[in-house]
């Protein structure tokens, strides 16, 4: 009796046949699955000897390379032959003119071939908005997670990754869309708060979810969610956030406050959390605001504030390498942070650059903290890669109007 295959590689690989299913999670030798997987990829096509060798071993050379395919080939057969029931004959992988092909007369459904005709269908944009939604629904609901992720060390894998990473993104966005067109806010934050799980770094899919929150009544919710996804990205990119997503987050703050009368409640909003140990860390907008403040406010008191810059680089004194960049601020700024008062103020300044404010009657006060966060950053990092600059100037007050006349 004629059966379908039923093969998954959204957030993982399993293939069914019948009532029989092969997946990941059970071990299997690694490169008989990575053969397997990239035939189904290339269902339909033919892949030869060549191109399928150099997509399973790259670079690695073999005494003998046909014979070694020939014989993941056989293991691989081997293994799909536990989806077959005693008494059929099935053959998965044929061999047909020095090529290997997956056998198409097997019908065969697949989540990343049905995914990919749901986006494609539901970007007809003469279909009915309502259809539209349905099918970026469908396709949205198919993408389970990133494609082959126990194979994303391949570089043919790590190319379709992407590719169907972007569409998922195009296909949440334009749902977006859609759904906000017709004031279906609260499918909004639905979607959003299911997609920031699969692409945690798009902008655009938080900013979506930002104003789902927004438009259904939970303000709260956008700002803790901001606060959040600045934190992520500063952590694990060692980037601010886009403008675009700053001036959205300010525009919903000052509607969200807009029209609040009740003072306590406000300092309720503005009180920060006496939990808090350590360095007040914010925006570089809002240190130099509280900056320009200080500077204005020293003019009529005479206390000293000083600001310091910390900077990391290679032995060499040039910019560290790009991917270690990331880990070293994040130590950077733990240990600045943590050896500060609550009353000093710290942000980033570049990426290898911190910039701090101390209130400080005397700058050889200030040297000595700088000394004393050296040594506790260069004991934390315990690395030889980088060295860490300090500097520090007292902050001037601000001219006054009589000043400048």
């Amino acid at each position: 009796m004629e059966k379908d295959l039923k093969v998954c590689m959204f957030g993982g690989f399993s293939i069914r046949y019948g009532d029989k299913e092969l997946t990941e999670n059970v071990g299997r030798t690694k490169k008989v699955w990575a053969l397997i997987e990239f035939l189904l990829a290339h269902r339909g096509k033919d892949v030869s000897q060549e191109y399928l060798m150099e997509a399973l071993w790259g670079d690695e050379e073999f005494a003998n390379p046909l014979g070694t395919l020939k014989n993941l080939v056989y293991r691989a057969r081997k293994q799909l032959n536990e989806l077959i029931p005693k008494g059929e004959k099935v053959s998965f992988i044929q061999f047909e003119r020095s090529t290997y092909v997956w056998n198409s007369l097997i019908p065969c459904w697949m989540d990343t071939v049905e995914f990919e005709t749901l986006w494609k269908k539901a970007g007809d944009e003469r279909l009915p908005k309502e259809e539209r939604i349905r099918l970026y629904q469908e396709a949205a609901a198919l993408y389970q997670g990133e494609f082959l992720p126990k194979s994303s060390y391949m570089d043919w894998v790590v190319s379709k990754s992407a590719y169907y990473s972007t569409i998922y993104n195009e296909c949440v966005l334009n749902l977006c869309e859609l759904l906000i067109a017709l004031r279906r806010y609260d499918e909004v934050v639905v979607v959003c708060e299911r997609a920031v799980l699969h692409c945690p770094l798009s902008e655009d899919v938080h900013q979506a979810l930002l104003y789902g929150y927004y438009k259904t009544g939970n303000p709260s919710k956008a700002i803790s969610h901001y606060d959040r996804l600045r934190d992520t990205f500063y952590n694990e990119l060692g980037v601010e956030l886009s403008e675009s997503t700053v001036q959205l987050y300010r525009l919903l703050h000052r509607k969200i406050h807009n029209l609040e009368m009740d003072l306590q409640v406000i300092q309720k909003d503005l009180q920060e959390s006496s939990q808090c140990a350590g360095a007040f860390y914010c925006d570089y907008d809002v240190f130099r605001n509280i900056y320009r403040m200080l500077a204005r406010w020293i003019l009529r008191t005479g206390q000293s504030i000083y600001i310091a810059l910390f900077t990391f680089t290679d032995r060499e004194d040039e910019l560290p390498d790009s991917s270690t960049i990331p880990s070293v601020m994040a130590v950077l700024r733990n240990c600045v942070c943590s050896q500060l008062r609550r009353g000093d103020v710290v942000s980033t300044y570049s990426s290898t650059q911190l910039v701090v404010m101390l209130p400080l009657s005397r700058y050889e006060d200030g040297l000595g903290v700088l000394e004393r966060i050296t040594r506790f950053f260069m004991q934390t990092y315990q690395g030889d890669d980088v060295k860490l600059h300090t500097n520090l100037r007292a902050i001037k007050p601000a001219n006054s109007y009589m000043d400048r006349k």
